[in-house]
């Protein structure tokens, strides 16, 4: 089994579901964005919005930019579904479009403009952020994967969640590569 799979029934586990661990016809791996949808379902399971901005079973907006495969992936992956009694609403998002009713925001593919683009957006708001930009949490993002030995690993910045009014759980910061950055932007 290779290291995406084995991540993946990691985090299939921690979400109690074997929905991407489960094998298929020819193959035994999953994609990148299966494993990123993955990981981002499980953000969500270990976050804390405020209460002023999720109440109790109200939707939580995944906005996705720059990469449908992840948002295909979180869409199957969330069909029937609800994280922490709330259900996931999978939303595409373009660069430079309002960030209003997103919960959590994942770039792909983003560069230092467009990082900074969203940080921006994201500032005095309950977002969590999250990239697969290698340095975006130094940045001032919420997270962001990098590959690390063939494996796929996250970073998290727990004082840009402690600005975007988010608690994140120690279970998921245990598995954190922690990081800091320069105070926002």
């Amino acid at each position: 089994m290779g290291a995406l799979a084995r991540g993946c029934l990691i985090v299939a586990t921690a979400l109690g579901t074997a929905e991407c661990g489960r094998p298929r016809l020819g193959a035994q791996t999953i994609t990148a964005p299966e494993l990123t949808a993955a990981f981002l379902i499980n953000f969500v399971r270990f976050t804390t919005w405020p209460s002023d901005v999720l109440e109790d079973r109200v939707p939580i907006a995944v906005c996705v930019i720059g990469h449908d495969g992840v948002s295909d992936s979180l869409v199957h992956l969330t069909r029937g579904k609800n994280v922490n009694d709330h259900p996931l609403e999978i939303e595409r998002r373009n660069v430079n479009r309002s960030v209003d009713g997103c919960h959590v925001i994942y770039g792909a593919g983003f560069d230092g403009k467009d990082a900074q683009w969203l940080i921006r957006a994201a500032t005095g708001r309950a977002v969590l952020t999250v990239s697969d930009l290698t340095d975006f949490a130094q940045r001032g993002g919420v997270a962001n994967f990098f590959i690390d030995g063939g494996r796929m690993r996250f970073a998290v910045n727990p004082a840009a969640a402690e600005r975007a009014r988010l608690r994140i759980s120690s279970k998921l910061l245990t598995l954190a590569k922690v990081v800091r950055d320069d105070g926002g932007t």
